[in-house]
């Protein structure tokens, strides 16, 4: 069965910015904190990853995505393309849908899909988007801005990790807890190796490990690369991909390190670690 799933670096981001007496730094959980749904994953510790937001459409989950400024978050393209933006909302601080004291929610003012997006029978292509919030966040322990790569920054072989709410498996339900899972970066060679070659483009990458991947649900959020610096950045963006953890055929992720321009121009006036 094959289902389509549908995660810049600010020139501010490096700065340490104090929040109500706190240190931001993007791709940073709070030193407070850290002491798909994902298939193979694993529970997430509660806001270890607090730039990643949840998109529901009439009150169910539909995509992920990430905080890149106070205003605006990284999604993928698809989720909105066939949707009215408008009968949905993102949760933000989000780690529990049992438990939504602290989340922030907003409604979206205006979206912007890649204008080169496309769509096939199997995949997705230019797949991403910058959502507007009808209002401004303010940076907290639960809400941190994530940081993007620089333009065409490459990680290949590296291990990546995946967080969601989306879909367990194929057919199952979705996760009310925030999960994550870890996949290894294939290189550009590798994966035109798979079964996908033919569907794959340059701005797209593969990840894959055993019985992980990014499921419904996981579409639109981030695929994370932990720095020696001690902060994420997104890599990719989960985009589309044949069946969940499917072993012939690795995840697809669009490379945010290709849109970084684009992806700047879209979320300009947002600000990254300030008030």
């Amino acid at each position: 069965m094959f289902f389509v799933f549908s995660v810049f670096f600010f020139i501010g981001c490096a700065q340490v910015l104090l929040v109500h007496g706190l240190e931001c730094h993007c791709g940073k959980p709070s030193d407070a904190i850290v002491s798909m749904r994902i298939v193979g994953g694993r529970r997430a510790e509660p806001h270890s990853f607090p730039w990643t937001v949840a998109i529901l459409k009439n009150e169910r989950m539909h995509c992920g995505g990430a905080v890149i400024t106070n205003k605006h978050v990284l999604s993928a393209g698809h989720c909105f393309k066939w949707d009215d933006f408008k009968s949905m909302k993102v949760l933000i601080g989000l780690d529990n849908f049992e438990d939504l004291k602290n989340v922030e929610e907003r409604s979206i003012s205006k979206v912007v899909i890649h204008e080169k997006f496309s769509s096939t029978a199997v995949r997705d292509e230019n797949d991403i988007a910058v959502a507007t919030l009808n209002q401004p966040v303010v940076f907290s322990d639960t809400i941190v801005p994530i940081c993007l790569p620089q333009p065409g920054e490459e990680f290949a072989d590296r291990v990546g990790t995946i967080v969601g709410w989306g879909r367990i498996g194929v057919e199952k339900s979705s996760s009310k807890v925030l999960l994550k899972a870890s996949l290894r970066i294939l290189s550009d060679g590798k994966c035109m190796e798979s079964q996908l070659a033919q569907h794959l483009k340059p701005m797209m990458m593969c990840a894959f490990s055993k019985g992980k991947d990014g499921c419904q649900g996981d579409s639109g959020g981030p695929f994370l690369v932990f720095q020696p610096d001690g902060r994420y950045l997104q890599a990719g963006i989960v985009s589309w991909g044949i069946g969940c953890a499917d072993p012939r055929y690795p995840g697809v992720y669009t490379k945010v390190s290709h849109f970084i321009d684009w992806v700047r121009k879209h979320s300009a006036g947002g600000d990254t670690c300030n008030l």
